[in-house]
């Protein structure tokens, strides 16, 4: 073989060599790719992640929700759990107070004004005196009572005494009423800022959080500094954010409502420590800044 024969041989298998790599570069290329039918299939893995994320995301919304219904229900109870400690204290109050004194006076002898026995058989003869029942006899001189006589409307006190029990034994509708009603009577007298105090006290242990907060600030507007005072302030502030929350978290009731648990100190620097406790726990409640 010459020289020349060689060189082009050698040139030849170059540039079959150079050929060569260029096809097997695309073939190579393309047994990379996944066939057609793998694309359809990563699309679907695509979309059920997309899925499982959105239900994910939706799951997770219905769990904070919940999770503020329970907090919700946790401070009610909480709440509720308050009034009661402090109906029973209530309770306790009314059952220290002496009744009215109706006893038999010492010695025996009957109270004054009251008919002896005899008085109603003293004129009779002996046949008329055992033919005589104790129903129905009335003393000579006695004024026999007018038919459908109204009864006497309760004095203060009675109205007064009977709203308080019902208080101390939690039938509040009934102390509602019967507080309206001695309000109604007795606008003016020395049980009408307690009335009004506890008037408001049932309308907030039933729910009604408006009337409750405007009969608070009534008691506040007439009695400023009156003994239950710093008690109806942080009342009113509960009242507020009870408005608050049914009325979708209510940022001008909510706002006011924490102002009146912030500013008892100022106002009231003398406020029992219960009273102070109890705003400390409702302006956590009502989730206040601090």
């Amino acid at each position: 073989m010459t020289k020349r024969s060689a060189s082009f041989q050698s040139r030849l298998a170059a540039c079959l060599a150079a050929a060569g790599f260029l096809f097997a570069a695309p073939a190579l290329a393309q047994t990379q790719l996944p066939p057609p039918s793998q694309y359809g299939a990563a699309d679907a893995r695509q979309d059920r992640i997309e899925e499982l994320q959105q239900q994910l995301t939706e799951q997770t919304a219905e769990n904070e929700r919940l999770q503020y219904e329970l907090n919700q229900r946790d401070r009610e109870i909480q709440r509720l759990r308050s009034m009661v400690g402090e109906l029973a204290g209530v309770n306790q109050q009314l059952g220290t107070q002496q009744p009215a004194e109706t006893a038999t006076p010492p010695g025996g002898a009957p109270p004054p004004n009251t008919p002896r026995a005899d008085a109603t058989t003293s004129g009779l003869n002996p046949a008329q005196r055992a033919n005589t029942g104790t129903l129905g006899s009335i003393p000579a001189g006695a004024v026999a009572p007018a038919p459908n006589a109204e009864a006497p409307a309760p004095t203060a006190d009675e109205l007064y005494a009977r709203a308080q029990s019902y208080l101390a034994a939690g039938r509040y509708p009934d102390a509602e009423t019967a507080f309206a009603e001695f309000l109604e009577r007795y606008p003016n007298v020395v049980q009408t800022p307690n009335a009004r105090f506890w008037y408001a006290f049932t309308l907030l242990a039933r729910n009604n959080y408006p009337d409750a907060a405007s009969s608070f600030a009534t008691y506040l507007q007439r009695t400023p500094q009156g003994p239950r005072a710093p008690e109806a302030q942080v009342r009113l502030g509960m009242a507020l954010a009870g408005m608050a929350r049914d009325g979708n978290n209510d940022t001008a009731e909510l706002r006011q409502a924490c102002g009146a648990f912030s500013s008892l100190a100022t106002r009231y620097p003398n406020a029992p420590r219960n009273v102070r406790d109890l705003a400390s726990r409702e302006a956590r409640a009502a989730n206040c800044p601090t």
